[in-house]
């Protein structure tokens, strides 16, 4: 029997064939629709009031106004392409207390929880955006110890990239105003050290206590 001897199908079993088929798609568009009828219902609503109805505007925070200052930055600052918005934010608040702890050395004593506070972010945020800073070459970073040989905050010195070739001019500066402000001096006596110095003091620790749970090397044969 060849392809060509083949009887064409008939009416009525084309209408079962389709009927078998629509029923199949019926109970299979049934069962997607319980099984998203969720996730539809809050995909639509959360539409209907963002797109179809005006946004809901968030009340306004308390804004604190304590007279501080941006002193001006470079314009490499914007330009650079390899820093994020964040990094670019914390470096103008780090800018600003250096601008009124100490602007001749261009230098100040900051702390991550003080950053933290300052742009509502995490800890480990902050130091990304410290990390960026750092490899771009805006800032030099050393830790602080104290006497309790814990971590008392970083040393924190703004380089030339960040400054605008004219420097920080003095007329924007109060000339009443104090250098170094009084508010904002420690009496904590500190003593700096970089970053990975600091890295290799903590691993001390952890090394000792490697090191003395090796065997110790039998002793050398005796030479008669």
């Amino acid at each position: 029997m060849t392809p060509f001897d083949r009887r064409p199908p008939g009416i009525e079993e084309l209408k079962a064939h389709l009927a078998q088929r629509n029923a199949r798609n019926a109970r299979c568009a049934e069962f997607t629709r319980h099984a998203h009828d969720e996730k539809y219902l809050e995909r639509r609503q959360r539409s209907l009031r963002s797109c179809h109805m005006p946004a809901e505007e968030r009340p306004l925070e308390q804004r604190r106004e304590n007279g501080a200052y941006v002193p001006q930055l470079s314009a490499c600052l914007e330009d650079d392409p390899n820093l994020s918005d964040g990094a670019r934010r914390c470096v103008r608040k780090i800018a600003e207390v250096v601008h009124r702890c100490d602007r001749e050395n261009r230098t100040a004593e900051i702390t991550v929880s003080f950053l933290m506070k300052a742009l509502r972010r995490s800890r480990r945020t902050v130091q990304y955006y410290l990390r960026q800073l750092e490899r771009g070459g805006y800032i030099a970073i050393e830790v602080l110890q104290w006497r309790t040989r814990m971590c008392a905050g970083l040393a924190v010195r703004l380089l030339s990239p960040l400054l605008p070739r004219h420097g920080w001019p003095e007329k924007a500066m109060k000339p009443a105003a104090q250098k170094p402000a009084q508010n904002y001096r420690s009496n904590i006596k500190t003593v700096r050290f970089s970053r990975e110095s600091w890295a290799l003091k903590c691993m001390d620790g952890v090394f000792r206590s490697f090191m003395a749970t090796l065997p110790r090397f039998p002793a050398l044969p005796s030479i008669v």
